[in-house]
């Protein structure tokens, strides 16, 4: 339960009063986030999915859909932890663009002839064959990727704020007690549990439900484990303070 961070953190006056902003700016920043961009989170990607297909080739940014040939002059792969995928293609009229799609998508080949998909001056989709890979530049529904970041920041940080808000209420006292200690462990444990939590549903990290149903049972057990080390710790410091005074616990030799 980060027992020597926290009880740190915990222990100066100064360091906790950063750590409760710090607690304070995760919650605004999510709840703030959630209010102003998750309600038309997902306007981008309706309007795309709406667009009929250009008559021509458009000369200019347009918000209808065109499709054109390309091939594949270059391309880097990179595993999920160094980026994704980038790719080169250039048209039969030389035009040259370069694109990014997630790591985990199609291997193309370097002279493959690919079709590419345009929207507003946009390269959104590769298709070769039977698959169709979309680009970083498609839209997708920010609502999702708004309430995930909420997931992440807020509850971490209404346990930030709640665990140093009761330190400072209880200055008088040396040390922390452990619920002050578990609860600040346990802020961490959460907010590294949302960020990891889009990682476990593989290509569907923009999927609110999938992400929540991961991230629920880590926080049940994280908070089971929470409750454990309190209990433990006050058992351990009462075990302490009878010895300390020569008090023989009944039970115990």
């Amino acid at each position: 339960m980060a027992h020597v961070s926290g009880t740190r953190i915990l222990r100066s006056t100064g360091a906790t009063v950063l750590t409760l902003l710090v607690g304070v700016g995760l919650v605004a920043l999510g709840v703030l986030l959630a209010a102003t961009e998750a309600p038309g989170g997902a306007r981008d990607l309706r309007a795309y999915e709406a667009a009929a297909r250009c008559p021509a080739a458009p000369s200019a940014p347009a918000d209808c859909r065109w499709t054109q040939e390309f091939t594949v002059a270059d391309m880097i792969l990179r595993n999920s932890r160094r980026g994704p995928n980038r790719l080169v293609l250039t048209g039969a009229d030389g035009t040259r663009r370069e694109t990014t799609y997630d790591s985990g998508g199609p291997v193309f080949e370097k002279g493959e002839r690919v079709t590419g998909t345009l929207w507003r001056g946009l390269l959104t989709e590769i298709s070769s064959g039977d698959f169709t890979q979309q680009t970083d530049d498609a839209p997708a529904d920010m609502r999702a990727r708004v309430l995930i970041f909420a997931l992440v920041t807020v509850p971490s940080g209404l346990l930030v704020t709640a665990a140093c808000a009761w330190r400072l209420g209880r200055r008088a006292i040396p040390d922390p007690t452990p619920g002050m200690v578990a609860t600040m462990g346990l802020a961490v444990g959460l907010f590294f549990a949302g960020l990891f939590s889009p990682l476990f549903v593989g290509g569907r990290g923009d999927d609110l439900w999938r992400v929540a149903a991961v991230w629920l049972p880590v926080a049940a057990v994280l908070t089971v484990v929470a409750r454990v080390y309190v209990i433990r710790k006050r058992a351990a410091d009462t075990v302490t303070g009878e010895d300390a005074h020569g008090v023989t616990p009944a039970g115990r030799p």
